[in-house]
């Protein structure tokens, strides 16, 4: 049996919270909330935590959500275990939904909205797969591997949404998720300094 693996995954690192927690940041203006000002004031501030040790760090922003605002993409760094971190706005308030991905880099649908992660170690696979919804992270599906682990892989077992499957089974709920993402959808657009702050974010008026 030939079992199909989220080799796309197999390096990526993630640490989310699946329910999002309220990152602390509000202006206090009179925009509209999520309007686009509303945005760049709150997300040029979250920015700002990170200076002046930013050196290697880049932020990007993209609407992952599809609801007319994007969310800001930050990553410390292009190395191994530097993912990107995801910030939306819900609100008015700013929420870090966690870290995906690595190299700076994570893996997006455009076409569902999804978000993947995962990582391999000893042999072990987990991936999984959220969506932005209402300023959290709505889970979608999750697989766990272990064929890896052993010397025969027929030892192994499969797991989807913590539910044992046959091999069969993780193929066939794994082939409705694969071969859709965007790969190296990358955070290090832009260098994170006050210049690209105050360029990039500007105010729109």
């Amino acid at each position: 049996m030939r079992v199909l693996k989220p080799i796309a995954l197999i390096l990526a690192f993630a640490a989310v919270a699946a329910a999002g927690f309220y990152f602390g940041f509000r202006t206090g203006s009179s925009h509209p909330a999520d309007s686009e000002a509303e945005w760049k004031d709150q997300y040029a501030a979250v920015l700002r935590t990170y200076l002046p040790d930013s050196s290697s760090a880049k932020f990007n922003l993209h609407d992952l959500d599809g609801d007319g605002t994007p969310e800001l993409l930050i990553s410390d760094g292009d190395f191994h275990m530097a993912g990107a971190e995801i910030f939306t706005l819900y609100r008015g308030a700013v929420y870090c939904l966690g870290s995906f991905g690595s190299w700076g880099d994570f893996q997006y649908a455009p076409e569902t909205g999804h978000i993947y992660s995962g990582y391999t170690g000893q042999g072990c696979t987990h991936s999984a797969i959220f969506q932005i919804v209402d300023g959290k992270l709505k889970d979608i599906v999750s697989f766990f591997d272990t064929t890896g682990y052993y010397m025969n892989p027929e030892d192994g077992s499969f797991e989807v949404n913590g539910a044992s499957v046959s091999a069969e089974d993780y193929n066939r709920e794994w082939e409705k998720y694969a071969h859709k993402t965007d790969d190296n959808f990358t955070a290090r657009k832009y260098a994170l300094s006050e210049e690209e702050i105050a360029r990039v974010l500007a105010p729109p008026y």
